[in-house]
């Protein structure tokens, strides 16, 4: 059996501090939640902010649901909307925007992250986020309804040692909630070595969807639902090439969005997006 995981080569050991203030430069959670913000990335907030309590919160009209069904389609690694709120981990959480907005739906978070500012900026929100990784936190097993590893994978140096220190966590009915780039989507064909989803050197490994499959399996992980879902690396990409000098942004923004609903209507999204349990249970 040959193994088909493209890995980056050569493959860095990146530490945590290469992961610097910048990387989560236009994540600023403290400053984003600042009550004197005003103007579009207020506006976005608040789109943002009702998106989530309309999944999270599993209280809002069908109408509400069906009106920002687009903007919650772009969210990613949500627990399934009829999951009542419990305790959720998400390792490796940025600067904790994700853990936020869950918990004012009621859920009980916390978050692993490897990136000093981040955890700053986290921490700043008042959110119980501990700095470093799976491999290093103190935390008991099956302590966790879900547990979100939302584009972690890629980073890791051993992706499948990570998924069976995530499904340790998990309760009896827990879920592991899973997202990385998919190295075999068509955006990534357009584009190939100009394709944002790659973020070498931070991307250590690239998966499909027969490689992200099989590292679950190794890990003792089943499949409990497997999709795709774009998270507009079809834009950044046109931004960070030639195309996109000759694209006013304009206009390069929603024929994006457009294409990446498309994609999504025919599962090829240039994210792959599983939820998986514990095979034994």
């Amino acid at each position: 059996m040959v193994c088909q995981l493209v890995r980056t080569d050569p493959h860095p050991e990146v530490a945590g501090a290469a992961y610097d203030a910048g990387y989560y430069s236009a994540h600023q959670l403290a400053d984003n939640l600042d009550a004197g913000a005003a103007g579009p990335a207020r506006l976005r907030d608040r789109v943002m902010a009702h998106a989530y309590a309309v999944h999270l919160g599993r209280t809002q009209s069908l109408a509400a649901r069906l009106m920002l069904l687009p903007v919650r389609n772009r969210l990613g690694g949500l627990p399934p909307r009829v999951a009542k709120p419990g305790r959720l981990l998400d390792a490796g959480c940025g600067d904790g925007y994700f853990l936020y907005q869950a918990r004012r739906q009621g859920w009980d978070v916390y978050g692993l992250e490897v990136n000093p500012a981040a955890v700053a900026s986290a921490r700043g929100a008042g959110l119980p986020v501990q700095l470093g990784d799976l491999s290093s936190a103190d935390l008991q097993p099956e302590s966790f309804d879900f547990v979100r590893l939302w584009h972690v994978l890629e980073h890791v140096p051993d992706p499948v040692e990570t998924l069976r220190r995530a499904s340790s966590l998990l309760t009896p009915e827990g879920r592991l909630i899973v997202g990385v780039p998919d190295f075999a989507s068509p955006v990534r064909r357009l584009f190939g070595a100009r394709w944002s989803g790659l973020q070498l050197p931070y991307h250590l490994h690239h998966f499909e969807p027969a490689t992200l499959r099989a590292g679950l399996t190794r890990a003792g992980l089943r499949v409990v639902q497997f999709s795709h879902r774009s998270v507009g690396t079809l834009y950044s990409s046109l931004l960070e090439t030639r195309a996109g000098a000759r694209i006013p942004a304009p206009v390069a923004w929603p024929l994006a969005l457009a294409a990446d609903d498309l994609l999504d209507l025919f599962r090829r999204g240039d994210t792959i997006e599983v939820l998986a349990a514990v095979q034994s249970r």
